[in-house]
């Protein structure tokens, strides 16, 4: 008996919202898609699990920054305009879809064993790296932390 992987066609609605917790902004799938380049290649289900679990991780690790406004909202936290939307907003939509393509590509890495396999890995974990980095600096500049990022090695 024989069986395939064959991976999803990203057929199904084009669209799909991910809930927030309400004061943070209920977030989109094809947004996403378009914010990181990311196409069809997984369908919407799987992309709205990942951009809820990048969602939990983000709000979780702002929280403290959170409870200190006073406003009702994410939008209504002052901040300046860009095309009409608030800073604030723009920063943690970037953090949270920048973060889940990074979960998206560390969930899909190749495991081939072979001397190119282990190339292909290393490229992926240095776009990982890449995506996280850009999660880390657009969550500092949203809540006015330094985004100097140190790494132990």
């Amino acid at each position: 008996m024989s069986s395939s992987f064959i991976p999803s066609s990203g057929t199904g609605p084009a669209d799909q919202a991910v809930e927030n917790d309400g004061w943070y902004p209920d977030l989109s799938v094809a947004e996403m898609r378009g914010a990181t380049g990311l196409g069809q290649i997984f369908g919407a289900e799987r992309v709205a699990a990942v951009i809820q679990a990048a969602m939990i991780e983000v709000n979780a690790g702002i929280a403290a920054w959170r409870a200190q406004q006073v406003a009702e909202s994410l939008d209504q936290v002052p901040a300046d305009s860009y095309g009409g939307q608030s800073a604030k907003l723009l920063l943690y939509k970037t953090g949270v879809y920048a973060r889940a393509r990074a979960m998206l590509l560390d969930a899909t890495r190749d495991y081939d064993s072979t001397k190119s396999g282990h190339q292909r890995a290393d490229a992926l974990e240095e776009t990982v790296d890449g995506w996280l980095r850009q999660s880390s600096e657009a969550l500092a500049r949203l809540t006015g932390r330094p985004r100097t990022v140190v790494e132990l090695i």
